[in-house]
């Protein structure tokens, strides 16, 4: 390899890290501030009552744009990845790779839009109002959504790229082994509780981290 696609390969890498951590905190961040609206039943205070609080309806929306960014972060990490593999590349499982991604993006997009969707209409119309009705399913929906829908995707990202890891050997292999771990986890557990759900960001901090030791590893032993 010439020095110029040397120094172009670690600055990939460097790059895709970098997406991977800011995805993973601003993921992490999002999904804690759009737990906060309470459902109806739940003790402490009515769903009524927490939304017409405006420092609330800006938690809400504070986590939709958190999720938004993330996303971005995301879509870049994955990007670099891809070109990270090159030639190695197998198109199957780039394929489910790519498509998994993609489609999670949107199921996690769409989730935290449902929970923020609350708060932007409070902000938006001088006329809006909350029912439990409403409050029960827009809470049922995200969280089907992002508890039951999106850890099947993020279950099959999580193999694809472990198979990839092994294929490339572009990472170490018990990265791969552990990510066999949690994928399987994610795609077989029927509905993921909120502290696991939590699991999916903090895999690709790992990964993101072992990215930057792995970079720094190969400049001294360059």
């Amino acid at each position: 390899m010439s020095q110029g696609r040397f120094v172009q390969s670690i600055r990939s890498v460097k790059s895709a890290a970098i997406a991977g951590v800011i995805y993973s905190i601003l993921a992490i961040a999002a999904l804690l501030l759009l737990r906060g609206l309470p459902a109806a039943g739940e003790a402490g205070t009515t769903p009524t009552a927490w939304i017409e609080d405006p420092l609330n309806q800006a938690e809400l929306i504070l986590g939709l744009n958190l999720a938004s960014i993330s996303s971005v972060a995301f879509l870049w990490f994955v990007a670099v990845i891809r070109k990270r593999m090159g030639e190695k590349e197998d198109k199957f499982f780039s394929t489910v790779f790519l498509g998994s991604a993609l489609v999670y993006i949107g199921i996690w997009l769409v989730a935290a839009a449902a929970i923020a969707s609350i708060a932007v209409a409070y902000q938006r119309f001088d006329d809006a109002s909350l029912s439990t009705d409403s409050v029960t399913f827009l809470l049922g929906f995200s969280e089907a959504l992002i508890l039951v829908v999106g850890p099947r995707l993020q279950g099959v990202f999580v193999l694809t790229t472990s198979t990839l890891i092994l294929r490339t050997e572009m990472l170490p292999s018990w990265l791969a082994y552990l990510g066999y771990a949690a994928g399987s986890i994610l795609v077989l557990i029927p509905m993921i509780s909120r502290p696991v759900g939590l699991g999916f960001p903090l895999w690709v901090l790992v990964v993101s981290v072992t990215m930057l030791v792995a970079k720094h590893k190969q400049n001294d032993d360059g």
